[in-house]
């Protein structure tokens, strides 16, 4: 009795799975994200999965800034920004995100000024670093 009961829960199993496989990748139109995820490296599917231009931009920042350093995040993106704002928090850990901090990260956005701060970096016209002067 108990090995049926076993059996049968197995059969279950595969059977929940298979479903939600077939679901996941077929009826949810994401077979061409798992065929794209499974030829890129662990740096490619983290790219494709953040965003190119964004992940070259956190990378550009990450091995920018010291250690210790806080920082704020200025996106314009067309995306969800507060999206943006939590994969930048990941992968700049164990930085801090607060308000007055000592470095401004702009992504996608062309020229703008703050007080009391200056160019720390620069990927490009729209991606840069600013750092707070004085430090």
């Amino acid at each position: 009795m108990i090995k049926n009961i076993f059996k049968l829960a197995f059969v279950v199993w595969i059977a929940l799975w298979a479903f939600f496989t077939f679901r996941e990748i077929f009826l949810k139109s994401s077979f061409r994200d798992y065929k794209v995820l499974l030829s890129r490296s662990l740096e490619g599917k983290r790219a494709y999965v953040t965003g190119d231009r964004f992940y070259e931009f956190i990378t550009f920042c990450e091995k920018s800034l010291p250690r210790e350093a806080t920082y704020d995040l200025t996106v314009s993106t067309q995306g969800d920004i507060e999206i943006a704002k939590m994969r930048a928090v990941y992968y700049l850990y164990p930085r801090i995100k607060k308000e007055s901090a000592d470095f401004i990260l702009v992504c996608d956005v062309a020229n703008i000024e703050k007080d009391g701060y200056e160019i720390f970096g620069k990927l490009d016209e729209t991606r840069y670093v600013l750092k707070k002067r004085g430090m």
